[in-house]
């Protein structure tokens, strides 16, 4: 299978043969971008005039999102066989083009590694810089079924199971005040949902106190239909379900299936839903995955995109990619909270095993959370196991959701691969974090 990685795009076509205008094109372009980072990073001020009229001049334009979504939407197989080159509409006629994709090319790998040594019957992956919306890995995997060709990270048949609680946690802390050590009243096991447990409010000695935190960590339906129901109640529930992707399209540069949630006045529909012990609430790996980047950059959610730049044969700028702001889900103080239940739940929750001594080595400086959730589905056939979480250190914020579907033999867990993909992505930080820290120290005993 073809690499992609972040390396000049036209070194990946093999075959292509550069002219001395290509390549002198080439050479004008890789100089401008060299000067415009050398400026960036402190040049000299006499530079500032003469590159902002250059990069005024070299503005891509022609090129829009919905283009790009158009056009990469038949082109999505697995493990992201994306075209490096494309023919598309470029000021309304159809050009060949290079594009350059968003990835971080050893994540990218690390994963595409994983999967093919788990070997689940499918799954996704998809890891998002939560302050860009830059999509720096997106898998999708299927062992042995030649039939499916389709993208099982932008799909949204897949039912999110108790990933919705995420949701109710919102409405419920930004509406009602609750907060993660507000402590609820229920009857009933952690993991099942009758009509007795929602529609009664019996109190007596098989009744338990719990906080949010815990309910939320240890993912109790009885108290988040509960809450759904009688805390949140259907506009609210619905209000916040939109705000994080459900129901709505989300906007990117590449086709993602609308996922959708059920939610009515009944109580105990509301309870389901609520809850997430439902196959009616689904959503696409790329929706956790950026439920999930909101939570981490502070209520804020941007548009997610996996191309970084487009380009023509001779090197000429068609587009590039800028972070945009999608919506606002909830206030920081609010995403705060929703921080302090996820971080529960890697910590004492459903995803506590996978996450065993991640936090007493090296990736101690990490701050971690999750959401698990696990439901039976049929499209296709399995049990679904979900992992949606952030993981945060310094300035690096990212956003992870792994998705696999088990048939029959349970073969790797999808809290585990999202360690994986965290300790790969902060490994190299952490080296630069060791440099850095040793640096300091340098200087310190120098004075």
């Amino acid at each position: 299978m073809k690499k992609l990685t972040s390396d000049w795009p036209l070194v990946q076509n093999q075959g292509m043969k550069l002219t001395r205008a290509r390549c002198g094109a080439l050479f004008i372009f890789i100089a401008l971008a060299v000067l415009g980072i050398f400026y960036q990073r402190g040049g000299h001020p006499s530079l500032t005039t003469a590159f902002s009229s250059i990069a005024v001049a070299a503005k891509p334009v022609g090129l829009t999102k919905d283009n790009l979504s158009e056009a990469l939407g038949g082109s999505v197989g697995k493990f992201v066989q994306l075209p490096t080159e494309m023919t598309m509409p470029v000021d309304g006629e159809q050009k060949k083009t290079i594009i350059q994709y968003a990835f971080d090319a050893k994540l990218q790998e690390d994963m595409e590694e994983l999967f093919k040594s788990y070997k689940p019957d499918y799954g996704a992956f998809v890891a998002i810089d939560a302050t860009t919306g830059r999509v720096l890995s997106m898998i999708s995997y299927n062992h042995g079924d030649k039939t499916r060709l389709d993208h099982l990270a932008l799909r949204a048949t897949f039912p999110s199971a108790s990933v919705f609680k995420m949701v109710t946690a919102a409405a419920v802390i930004s509406e009602r005040k609750f907060s993660a050590d507000t402590r609820i009243s229920y009857n009933g096991a952690n993991h099942t949902l009758y009509h007795s447990q929602i529609l009664k409010s019996n109190v007596n000695r098989w009744t338990h106190q719990i906080s949010l935190r815990e309910a939320f960590a240890k993912s109790v339906n009885t108290v988040f239909g509960r809450i759904g129901a009688y805390n949140v109640g259907a506009v609210s529930l619905a209000d916040y379900a939109g705000r994080f992707g459900f129901n709505r399209k989300i906007a990117a540069d590449i086709p993602i299936q609308q996922g959708k949630s059920v939610i009515t006045n009944d109580p105990w529909s509301l309870a389901e839903t609520a809850s997430g012990y439902t196959r009616e609430n689904t959503m696409s790996p790329m929706q956790g995955a950026i439920m999930a980047a909101a939570i981490a950059n502070d209520g804020n959610m941007m548009e997610p995109y996996v191309v970084q730049s487009v380009h023509a044969l001779d090197g000429t700028p068609i587009y590039n990619a800028e972070p945009k702001l999608a919506n606002t889900t909830v206030t920081s103080e609010t995403a705060a909270e929703i921080r302090a239940l996820m971080r529960e739940t890697v910590v004492r929750g459903t995803s506590k095993k996978s996450f065993r001594g991640f936090f007493k080595g090296g990736f101690s400086f990490v701050d971690v959370g999750g959401k698990t959730g696990s439901l039976l589905g049929n499209d296709p056939k399995g049990k679904y196991d979900w992992f949606v979480g952030y993981a945060h250190a310094g300035t690096h914020r990212i956003a992870i959701c792994a998705l696999t579907v088990h048939e029959k033999l349970w073969r790797v867990k999808s809290s585990y691969l999202a360690r994986r993909a965290i300790e790969s992505y902060f490994k190299p930080r952490l080296a630069e974090r060791n440099v850095a820290s040793v640096s300091r120290q340098t200087r310190r005993s120098n004075y």
